[in-house]
């Protein structure tokens, strides 16, 4: 968190603090004097908490002396009214949605606390000073806000993120992997006793997820909306499945550290302690081997458990097929005498339209196309032996030369005359 804090630069330049000194001061006042500086020093901390809570593990924080602590500054102290960040009214960190009181959360039948319940819950004194109606504004100090707010929340968005994630992976398994115990639930997702409540109270209320005792069971369909016997059966044989890997894990273990020792025992030649070593590997060995028997049998019957929920699901969808086609069947239109008058219909139809388009067509058109085509083919073979012939004349015939001159040359003619 130090390293976070650095990171601010309120904290990490001193010609800053000055206005941290506000920040850390109760200016629980302000919301009557400044309220444009009152929500400047809101919206500051709502910021920096945020970036802060993303070093906080799990889905709830707790806010309390300790957290105080953690932002405590080595001059000024801790923060004097950060509770009216976390809880007051408009703008707080409740109010938007960032947190939700844990305690209401889980007394709640939805996952969308309103404003008006908030208010319902709030010690009178406060809501009508809220509400501007005369309380003695004494009472809304920074200590006494955190007097109000000291508890737990949860983090909204990464509950609903989880209970989204989960309802998407289970969406696809069947319904014998969707059924589960608390402790099998927690300890698949990692999750500690609160968190677990946290989220599982998230799903019921989403619809998603019932719970009854210690059964958890992901929801699908509407017809799955209890818990009968055979969930109960297959949540404890996923149970006694667990608690049996986790057995074999642990003796895989305990023979491996064995094999260990069993080495360093012969080399280092210490005969009686590699046998004891040796013999207490066998056991183990031999303990082992039923447990993977164990283990081998439980998953062949669960595998024949989720066989015969497949073949339920199977039967049903053929009924439901079955029924929707002789549903199909039963209508007019698909009555047998009168798809048969309506194909009869229709092949006169076609036979008439056939007839229709022959009348149209030019009757002879095939023939003259074909005598046309002669006369083309007859009248190029004519101009090709003509434009032969006259090649072939041009050929025999023999080129003239020019007659030599008989006139005198004209520079004769001119020598002459001089």
């Amino acid at each position: 968190m130090e390293e976070y804090k650095l990171s601010i630069p309120e904290y990490a330049n001193e010609e800053r603090l000055q206005r941290l000194k506000s920040l850390y001061s109760d200016f629980t006042r302000l919301r009557d004097t400044n309220e444009r500086g009152y929500y400047a020093n809101i919206s500051w901390w709502k910021g920096v908490l945020n970036g802060g809570f993303s070093l906080i593990d799990g889905l709830t924080f707790r806010f309390d002396d300790a957290y105080l602590r953690i932002w405590e500054h080595t001059t000024l102290g801790t923060p004097h009214a950060l509770a009216a960040v976390i809880v007051r009214s408009q703008n707080s960190m409740v109010d938007d949605g960032i947190l939700l009181p844990l305690t209401e959360f889980l007394s709640s039948q939805s996952n969308t606390l309103s404003k008006q319940k908030s208010l319902l819950n709030m010690p009178l004194e406060w809501l009508f000073s809220s509400l501007g109606l005369g309380q003695d504004e004494g009472a809304q100090d920074g200590h006494s806000l955190f007097v109000k707010a000291k508890g737990s929340y949860i983090f909204k968005d990464r509950v609903r993120n989880l209970a989204d994630s989960l309802v998407d992976e289970h969406m696809i398994e069947p319904s014998t992997r969707r059924l589960y115990s608390r402790r099998d639930f927690s300890r698949k997702y990692s999750l500690n006793g609160l968190d677990t409540e946290v989220v599982l109270k998230w799903l019921i209320n989403d619809g998603k997820v019932i719970v009854d005792g210690d059964a958890v069971k992901f929801v699908i369909e509407p017809s799955e909306k209890i818990i009968n016997e055979v969930d109960m059966g297959v949540i404890s044989m996923n149970s006694a499945l667990g608690s049996i890997s986790s057995q074999v894990d642990e003796l895989e273990g305990e023979i491996n550290r064995h094999n260990e020792n069993i080495s360093t025992h012969i080399k280092n030649k210490e005969t009686d302690k590699a046998k004891r070593a040796l013999r207490s590997r066998k056991a183990l060995q031999e303990l082992l081997s039923k447990r993977l028997d164990s283990k081998e049998n439980l998953q062949g019957v669960l595998l024949k458990i989720e066989q015969s929920v497949g073949d339920i699901e199977i039967m049903k969808a053929y009924e439901t097929s079955n029924d929707t086609l002789k549903t199909l069947l039963k209508a007019p239109e698909l009555d047998r005498d009168r798809v048969e008058n309506t194909m009869d219909s229709l092949s006169d139809t076609l036979a008439d339209h056939n007839e229709i388009e022959q009348a149209i067509a030019r009757p002879g058109g095939a023939e003259i196309s074909t005598e046309m085509e002669d006369e083309i083919e007859a009248e190029y073979r004519q101009l090709f032996e003509e434009s032969k012939k006259s090649e072939e004349t041009v050929e025999e015939t023999p080129q003239e030369l020019p007659s030599p001159p008989t006139n005198e040359p004209l520079e004769d003619k001119v020598a002459l005359t001089n």
